[in-house]
């Protein structure tokens, strides 16, 4: 076979990581700028900083740790490009780690919206936001579902090893 081919689905995977990295770590610097703009509102107000939630005080070190990921996530599709096997393990375990953060997202988002909505909404509106979230999570978890299925399948394997496809 011939080593100079890449497999499309190395190169669209190697570059959603690429795009999906780039957006974590511009999320992460974003959440910190929120942080640095909560503190300095509640140096003015001192009882503003009893009213944020015990949450946002762990942004900080969730946006060094998504940071972290991005990182990761971005320089482990570069070498994916590059058809270096220990980038596709990588790819995937943080493909399954997205993928379950998705599902968990789901079923708080269901929850949350079945719960708040309960009794005190229009016939219907409970069904909508439910339907809503079930399809916004689906628009995320489907390609990450079809990605883990390249990601281990033989076609990448191979390209791992040194077996890219043949030219036609």
């Amino acid at each position: 076979m011939n080593k100079d081919i890449r497999p499309t689905c190395v190169t669209v995977i190697g570059w959603a990581w690429i795009v999906i990295g780039s957006l974590m770590f511009a999320s992460s610097i974003m959440a910190l700028f929120a942080f640095s703009m909560m503190n300095k509102m509640g140096n003015n107000d001192p009882n503003f900083t009893n009213q944020i939630p015990p949450f946002f005080k762990l942004l900080p070190y969730l946006s060094v740790f998504q940071s972290g990921v991005a990182i990761t996530g971005v320089v482990s599709g570069v070498k994916f490009l590059k058809l270096k096997s220990w980038s596709r393990n990588i790819l995937e375990i943080l493909s399954w780690l997205m993928l379950l953060f998705m599902i968990c997202f789901g079923i708080f988002w269901e929850y949350s919206w079945i719960s708040m909505s309960s009794g005190q909404t229009p016939q219907g509106f409970d069904a909508m936001g439910a339907i809503m979230g079930l399809f916004v999570i689906s628009i995320y978890s489907v390609p990450l579902a079809i990605m883990l299925k390249y990601l281990r399948g033989e076609k990448i394997k191979n390209a791992m090893n040194g077996y890219a496809e043949q030219s036609a």
